[in-house]
């Protein structure tokens, strides 16, 4: 896995890029190791935020009921963009929102949300058949974020990686507690499987989908950027002349 860029590396690569380097060559000739939605974010937020919003807060965020109630209800009463709520309240991911409204128009109670940093050496607990269904339907849904997953329902990464390929191979049976006794015979049909893999298609496509609106934001943010040096440049020699 590559490493997490820092807090100065990120305002590094947003001051090359308002300097007129686009964000293809970011990637390609200076090292930028992350996706055009995630720049794009910590793009619009440096310019709201200053360097500040740089600072990496993943795992000491706390959420009450009260806030992401708050917060969902101001996104479905406005015409206000997803990532213009993110952004407003500071919360680092897209995602965390959108699983609120999802929650939130479902009927589910929200629960008070407070991530944990040790998600890779959490240890063992107990759960039942249709809880880890619901988990690694959860996961799928939410672009296959593993990390997010195994914090969000207090268990580790790895149980969640190994329940979804269980999931993928064997569909809902392979997620039976299998300890002590032996492996299932019957992988599962071949719709089960068609649909599982579906579904892991569904999740794939919606993250490529904002991933590629975020793409073409950048690139019209790059040419309103030329043409704004370039009227510049105008303005400067008109002075001079």
């Amino acid at each position: 896995m590559a490493k997490k860029h820092t807090a100065k590396e990120l305002e590094r690569f947003i001051e090359l890029y308002l300097d007129g380097v686009p964000f293809r060559e970011l990637r390609s000739e200076y090292g930028l190791r992350i996706s055009p939605g995630t720049f794009n974010m910590h793009f619009l937020n440096y310019k709201a935020y200053g360097a500040s919003a740089l600072e990496d807060r993943d795992g000491f965020n706390t959420y009450t009921n009260e806030f992401k109630e708050k917060v969902v209800k101001e996104f479905l009463e406005s015409k206000t963009y997803l990532t213009a709520i993110t952004r407003k309240y500071k919360i680092p991911s897209i995602t965390t929102v959108r699983n609120w409204i999802i929650k939130y128009t479902n009927g589910e109670a929200t629960k008070a949300y407070y991530p944990k940093p040790e998600v890779y050496t959490m240890k063992y607990r107990k759960t039942s058949h249709e809880e880890r269904i619901l988990i690694v339907k959860d996961c799928i849904r939410n672009q296959l974020n593993y990390k997010q997953t195994a914090q969000k329902y207090n268990i580790s990464y790895n149980l969640v990686y190994q329940w979804v390929k269980k999931y993928q191979k064997y569909g809902p049976d392979g997620l039976i507690d299998s300890r002590g006794k032996r492996k299932p015979d019957n992988i599962q049909t071949e719709t089960e499987r068609i649909r599982a893999e579906m579904a892991i298609l569904k999740a794939r496509n919606e993250y490529l989908e904002t991933e590629n609106a975020a793409l073409k934001k950048l690139q019209e943010v790059e040419s309103e950027l030329m043409f704004a040096r370039r009227d510049l440049k105008r303005n400067i020699k008109r002075l001079k002349n």
